[in-house]
């Protein structure tokens, strides 16, 4: 406790701070809602969101997700109503720096804001601002951009909310198979889907076969390009391979399969409903 709470008794009162840095965050972001004229929000949120040393985004992220009526609800029995005028214009931020930095992911920097503001929408849980704002994305870029497991579970729900990506491209991001499971449920839906060179090992193609069996599955072209991946994987993606009816491209180079691997494959490749050209 005490990483979170330190007690100072003086003569004239009793101080209570939070070294806990989280903490501190996470009062500062409640602060906005209960203060009882707390200026203009959004200039304030703009201001901490232009920092580039990502100093200000756990606030930011907290400042959102106290946005939401599932958070706010219970902190409202002790605390108060929150100001509505504030929640609005947290949900008004949001909308607008989504809008403004879809399709800026010509550089490192701009996917790392897109990614940032991902988070905000996944804070949010806000359905119908997700879907205005990401509903319609058809191409998604973060190569060579570091995505944690976090990130990656971010990234699944946002490709959630969409009817189809047409274009997701992961490749050099070192998801491994951890960040590969956040991202399974949504991965189905990807119509190309570039994995080239993350770690993914043998235990990756698991979720990546449970995704090709859906059968709503629109995967098209599979890039598993250098992967770490050998024969003990194939039964698995062989498995898939004979009952998935989209998958018509699939690059497996740069693997250690060996021959039993390609044996495995190939019967699965024989099936006469197969796909793969």
């Amino acid at each position: 406790m005490m990483e979170l709470l330190e007690r100072d008794d003086s003569a004239q009162s009793v101080v209570y701070t939070f070294p806990h840095l989280t903490i501190q965050e996470f009062a500062a972001a409640l602060a906005q809602f209960l203060t009882p004229d707390p200026g203009d929000i959004g200039k304030l949120l703009s201001e901490a969101h232009s920092k580039e040393d990502g100093r200000f985004e756990i606030f930011l992220r907290f400042v959102v997700g106290l946005s939401s009526s599932q958070s706010a609800r219970p902190l409202e029995e002790f605390l108060g109503p929150f100001l509505h005028q504030t929640i609005c214009a947290v949900i008004d931020w949001v909308k607008e720096k989504v809008e403004g930095q879809i399709g800026k992911t010509g550089s490192d920097t701009g996917k790392r804001n897109l990614l940032n503001t991902f988070h905000y929408l996944f804070e949010s849980q806000n359905q119908t601002l997700a879907r205005v704002t990401v509903g319609s994305l058809k191409t998604l870029t973060f190569e060579r951009l570091q995505l944690t497991p976090i990130d990656c579970a971010v990234l699944s729900h946002v490709i959630g909310l969409c009817d189809t990506i047409k274009y997701l491209d992961l490749q050099y991001c070192s998801i491994q198979c951890e960040g590969l499971q956040r991202l399974g449920t949504a991965l189905h839906k990807c119509q190309m889907l570039r994995l080239e060179r993350n770690k993914l090992r043998d235990s990756g193609v698991k979720p990546l076969s449970a995704a090709l069996r859906n059968p709503d599955c629109k995967i098209q072209k599979l890039e598993l390009c250098g992967n770490d991946l050998t024969a003990s994987c194939t039964e698995d993606l062989s498995s898939a391979l004979s009952t998935n009816r989209s998958l018509t491209d699939l690059d497996l180079s740069k693997n250690k399969l060996g021959d039993s691997g390609v044996k495995r494959l190939s019967e699965a490749l024989r099936n006469p409903d197969c796909k793969i050209q």
